[in-house]
């Protein structure tokens, strides 16, 4: 269950940063 959290956790730190890139070509 950890791993789960962590992945999730994981992946909404991947899309802020994906949107900060995006935002920012």
């Amino acid at each position: 269950m950890t791993i789960i959290l962590n992945t999730y956790i994981t992946s909404k730190w991947f899309n802020i940063d994906n949107k900060i890139v995006n935002h920012h070509p």
